[in-house]
C-alpha cells in the first residue's frame, strides 16, 4: 500500500474546472508517468530538419462533365504530399499543416480537372486524360504553403476513365466496328485467293494454248486409264482439222487462179510445211513434184 500511496503522490494534480489541460503533448502527465515507472521511457519525437514527411491521401472518385455535358468521365485522383519544416516540428504537427491544406488542394484540383475535360468528347479519356495531368502540373508547380519555415508541396495526379453509360455505347459500336472489320479481311482474303486462282488458270490455259496436245493431256491427268481412247480422239480430231486446212487452201487456191499472187506462194511450200506442223500433221519430206503446179 505504501507504494501505490508514493506512486499518487507523484501524479501531478488534476486542473480545476475552466482552466486548460496542463498536459501538452511531450509534457509530463498521469499516463506518462506511470509508462516511465514501469516501462523503459519511449523513443523521442522525430525531429524532420529539411527531411520532410511524405504523405499519400486516398483515392478521390470524381464525376466531371465531358463536352457538351450531356455525358461525364469518372475520374481518379491521387494527391502526394511532401512537408519539409526547419523549426523541428512533430510528425503530428506536420500532418496537421497537410489537414489544412487538403480541403483546398482538393477543391482546386476538380476545378482544373472539370474546366480541361470539358473540352473533350465523352469517349475521349486517354486525350482528357493526358490534358488535365498537364494541367495539375502547371497548377501545383508552386508550393501551395510557404511560410514559417514549412513548406508544402502536393503532386497531384488523375486518371480519367469513361463512365458506365458511354461504356456501353462504346462495346456496341465497337462490335459494329469489329464485325465491318472481320467482313474486310475476309473478302480481302477471298480477292486474294481468287487472284492467286486465277493467275494460276491464266498461266494453264495459255500453256495449253500454245501446245494443241495440252487438253488431252488433262484429259489423262483425270483419266489416265483411257489412254487409247483419248489417243484416238486426238489422231482423229487431228486428221479432221487437216483436211479443214487443206479445204481452205484449196478455196484460197481457186479464188488466186485469175492473179498472180499464188505464183509467188506455190514457189515454195514452205508455208503450207509450216502450217501442218503446227497442226501437229505428220509431213512428209520436201517433195519437187506437186500436184497443182502440174495442173498449171
Amino acid at each position: 500500500m505504501r507504494f501505490v500511496y508514493r506512486l499518487l503522490g507523484r501524479l501531478p494534480r488534476r486542473a480545476a474546472a475552466g482552466i486548460a489541460h496542463p498536459w501538452k503533448d511531450g509534457e509530463d502527465g498521469p499516463i506518462g508517468s506511470v509508462r516511465r515507472f514501469f516501462q523503459p521511457p519511449p523513443a523521442p519525437h522525430s525531429i524532420y530538419d529539411e527531411q520532410g514527411l511524405h504523405e499519400r491521401d486516398a483515392p478521390l472518385e470524381l464525376t466531371v462533365p465531358a463536352r457538351g455535358d450531356a455525358f461525364s468521365f469518372q475520374v481518379v485522383v491521387t494527391v502526394a504530399w511532401c512537408v519539409t519544416s526547419g523549426d523541428g516540428r512533430t510528425t503530428t504537427g506536420l500532418k496537421a499543416d497537410i489537414a489544412a491544406e487538403r480541403p483546398k488542394i482538393h477543391e482546386r484540383a476538380e476545378e482544373v480537372i472539370r474546366r480541361v475535360a470539358r473540352r473533350f468528347e465523352p469517349y475521349l479519356p486517354g486525350e482528357a486524360e493526358e490534358a488535365v495531368n498537364e494541367a495539375l502540373t502547371v497548377e501545383f508547380a508552386r508550393p501551395p504553403h510557404q511560410c514559417d519555415d514549412v513548406t508544402i508541396t502536393a503532386t497531384v495526379k488523375a486518371k480519367v476513365g469513361l463512365t458506365e453509360e458511354v461504356r456501353e455505347l462504346r462495346k456496341q459500336l465497337g462490335r459494329v466496328l469489329l464485325e465491318i472489320q472481320a467482313k474486310a479481311e475476309i473478302d480481302a482474303m477471298i480477292m486474294a485467293n481468287m487472284t492467286q486462282a486465277r493467275d494460276a488458270w491464266r498461266g494453264f490455259l495459255t500453256e495449253g494454248m500454245e501446245d494443241w496436245t495440252a487438253r488431252f493431256a488433262v484429259r489423262l491427268a483425270e483419266s489416265p486409264r483411257e489412254v487409247a481412247g483419248v489417243m484416238t480422239t486426238m489422231v482423229e480430231e487431228r486428221r479432221q482439222d487437216a483436211q479443214s486446212f487443206l479445204d481452205v487452201v484449196k478455196q484460197v487456191v481457186a479464188a488466186q487462179q485469175s492473179v498472180d499472187v499464188f505464183d509467188l506462194v506455190a514457189a515454195s511450200d514452205g508455208v503450207l510445211r509450216i502450217a501442218l506442223e503446227r497442226l501437229g500433221v505428220p509431213v512428209p519430206p520436201p517433195a519437187s513434184d506437186l500436184p497443182w503446179l502440174e495442173e498449171r
